[in-house]
């Protein structure tokens, strides 16, 4: 039985891309649409993906869908993901940590093995660009990480 991951904010991009990807490295995916859901859907989920884009089939912003999905699973892994580099998300990444309390570690397809070990751990933002995805010498690293992540 493959592990699900939760789409718990889609964007066009993340549906698109991002549904295929986790799928070709072992992962079934639910895609959530409507907030009401996140509880039943998270609920064994070995991770969950959010998208930081301006707009998505849930209305309520990355951060909120993020703050509600840590307080009913806190414990579920999460992949941050846009169309922006890491360093243009990074900003975006470091507020939604601080307003849920937390002093992440934030990982791109860059990490180093080091800072690697911290995969899979509730702290841990995982960010993935489209170029991550698209590129494939990026795609060979981005597969990599998240099968460490979402484990």
């Amino acid at each position: 039985m493959s592990k699900t991951v939760l789409i718990a904010r889609p964007h066009t991009f993340i549906v698109a891309v991002m549904k295929p990807f986790l799928e070709e490295n072992g992962y079934a995916t639910n895609k959530l649409e409507h907030i009401s859901g996140l509880q039943s859907q998270s609920a064994g989920a070995a991770g969950a993906v959010i998208s930081l884009a301006l707009s998505s089939s849930i209305i309520e912003s990355a951060e909120e869908v993020f703050l509600k999905l840590k307080s009913m699973a806190p414990r579920t892994p999460v992949l941050f993901a846009a169309m922006l580099s890491l360093e243009q998300a990074r900003p975006a990444l470091e507020r939604i940590a601080k307003h849920a309390g937390l002093q992440a570690n934030i990982l791109g397809v860059e990490a180093t093995s080091a800072a690697a070990a911290q995969l899979g751990r509730q702290e841990t933002f995982l960010y993935l660009s489209k170029d991550d995805l698209t590129l494939p010498e990026r795609r060979a690293t981005a597969a990599r990480l998240i099968q460490r992540h979402f484990r």
